[in-house]
């Protein structure tokens, strides 16, 4: 009689403690050509990858830069947002800039987004002798804690980078860097006079 309840309760166990198979999303992954993640810009790298830094830094976001060859810079753009009181959401998009040849370079770009959510955390006590043991709630306390991660899959999201790179590439070509935002109010500011 105890044999077949303990067995019972085993595979009661073992089916809780599974889980199910894991999702396996890399199977629908495709590698296709033409993707969102890079772009082709047909000016020199010299000129690109500089203005890579540039249009990060014109949003708001606070830039890494990890050591890599002059012509093909890593960066890495953090930017966050607090949507809600309680909801922390942060953006990273990195970003290399490779050179291709005289006229033309590629600036890839992929972005991860996490949300952040402030949960209530409980911490506990054990303490037990032989086969006696007693847990015992010991404190709590508020964190944020991810919520949500994923990579952004948007062509939008990233034709709008590429085309403030560009366009700021072209800028700089055409007639030297481009003025910063408050070198264009002021400048609007004495035409209204």
């Amino acid at each position: 009689m105890r044999a077949p309840f303990l067995a019972v309760v085993a595979l009661l166990l073992a089916g809780c403690g599974g889980g199910g198979s894991p999702v396996k999303l890399y199977k629908s992954e495709n590698f296709q050509a033409g993707a969102a993640f890079s772009k082709t810009i047909p000016l020199p790298s010299s000129i690109v990858c500089r203005n890579v830094k540039r249009a990060l830094l014109s949003q708001g976001y606070v830039i890494e830069q990890t050591p890599a060859t002059k012509d093909s810079p890593f960066l890495d753009g953090t930017k966050n947002w607090q949507p809600e009181e309680d909801v922390a959401v942060t953006l990273h998009l990195q970003v290399t800039c490779v050179h291709e040849d005289e006229n033309s370079s590629s600036v890839f770009a992929t972005a991860v987004e996490e949300a952040y959510k402030l949960q209530t955390i409980t911490g506990s006590v054990s303490a037990g002798v032989s086969i006696a043991t007693v847990t015992l709630p010991s404190s709590s306390g508020r964190a944020l804690m991810v919520v949500r991660r994923e990579t952004i899959q948007d062509p939008q999201f990233y034709g709008r980078f590429y085309d403030l790179v560009q366009k700021f590439a072209e800028a700089e070509r055409n007639s030297g860097p481009p003025p910063l935002a408050e070198e264009q109010s002021s400048g609007q500011s004495t035409t209204k006079r």
